[in-house]
């Protein structure tokens, strides 16, 4: 079984991912789309084990079609309501090399009012954006799960998620979790005031 997981950059996809792996015993590929092509997938050994593939928008060659890559499996979408702190986690990202931490020790250490985003990487954040609610509503098939909602109750997301997937609960650990970086990203950025006119 292969559930898709569509999801943007920043979105909290990797800690929804692992959660939902861990809970549900699925097989966690990590984002292996990223530097493999989806014709390969089949050769991967842990394409026959119940698996959840992250699928984000860049992933995917321009010259395929993301449409017809997922009609095969069910999806679930994961989307932000929170676009500005997206936005800000994104750039940040850029500019400190650091996707994800484990413990607080990771946590990179940003002076206030050091960081710079452009309003070219907002236009290209924006259309990444953009083209996963066009795949969203012409697929229309599947979940559509809000990170912040899934955060402030989980249970309920799972049990959704469990009924409409057909899904076990089998809580034998596979990944850690990620923790939460714990960034005031206004603090960190100089044009912030810049930054949230262009979301107007």
């Amino acid at each position: 079984m292969r559930i898709g997981l569509i999801a943007t950059s920043r979105s909290g996809s990797t800690f929804f991912r692992r959660f939902l792996c861990n809970t549900f015993g699925l097989y966690d590929p990590a984002s292996w789309l990223k530097k493999n092509s989806y014709k390969d997938i089949e050769e991967q050994n842990w394409a026959t084990q119940p698996h959840l593939l992250k699928i984000l928008p860049h992933y995917i060659p321009e010259d395929q079609n993301i449409g017809e890559l997922i009609e095969g499996f069910p999806c679930i979408w994961l989307y932000r309501k929170d676009v500005l702190s997206q936005f800000l986690s994104h750039i940040t990202r850029l500019r400190t090399k650091v996707n994800h931490i484990h413990y607080e020790s990771e946590r990179p250490e940003i002076e206030d009012n050091s960081l710079v985003a452009t309003k070219e990487e907002f236009d290209r954040f924006m259309i990444k954006l953009e083209q996963f609610w066009d795949i969203y509503y012409s697929h229309n098939k599947g979940a559509l799960v809000e990170f912040e909602n899934f955060l402030d109750d989980p249970l309920s997301t799972l049990a959704d998620l469990q009924e409409q997937y057909d899904l076990k609960a089998n809580n034998r650990v596979q990944t850690q979790l990620t923790i939460k970086l714990g960034i005031d990203y206004e603090k960190k950025f100089k044009n912030i005031e810049e930054i949230k006119g262009w979301f107007e």
